[in-house]
């Protein structure tokens, strides 16, 4: 009975450390290359050590927190164009970045938008961003204090604002 026991409390600890190394590795699997918050932390990298947007030279700037309302309104503008396949900062009905924004609940002063499409992961698209300069200054913006990106099918979708 004895050995019966000790074989039932070896069995459960290898199952439980099993379970433990399991947890360790999903800690430790790299985020996705395409994950939206990923994109907002690249734009802040770019923000914190300043550019060049064409010739002219972009200072550093405060970091941009993220906004569940632009998110939400970034993403669904990314999901009709893929839907519907139109890549446009307007939609069909003629809807504006501004009025999307609103309408996802957003408070704050809306700043512009940013969109590419084509594009596998955010390094793709924030180095593409970086050599358009109006896409390379908006990211740069000091006015913009918060964003939301969202991204479908390779419709990436960027909203910055300030409150």
């Amino acid at each position: 009975m004895e050995k019966y026991l000790l074989k039932i409390k070896v069995t459960f600890t290898g199952i439980i450390l099993c379970a433990l190394m399991i947890q360790c590795k999903k800690e430790t699997l790299p985020v996705p290359d395409n994950d939206l918050n990923l994109l907002i932390n690249k734009i802040n990298l770019l923000r914190q050590s300043g550019c060049n947007c064409g010739s002219d030279y972009m200072p550093p700037v405060p970091d941009l927190t993220l906004n569940i309302f632009l998110q939400h309104a970034a993403l669904a503008h990314a999901k009709d164009m893929a839907q519907r396949n139109y890549f446009d900062h307007l939609s069909p009905e003629g809807t504006s970045p501004n009025e999307r924004a609103v309408s996802a609940g957003y408070t704050g002063v809306f700043i512009s938008e940013n969109l590419a499409r084509g594009y596998g992961n955010a390094n793709q698209v924030i180095a593409a961003w970086k050599t358009s300069i109006s896409h390379c200054k908006a990211m740069m913006d000091a006015i913009s204090s918060e964003a939301g990106g969202g991204e479908a099918q390779n419709y990436w979708v960027v909203s910055f604002g300030s409150h």
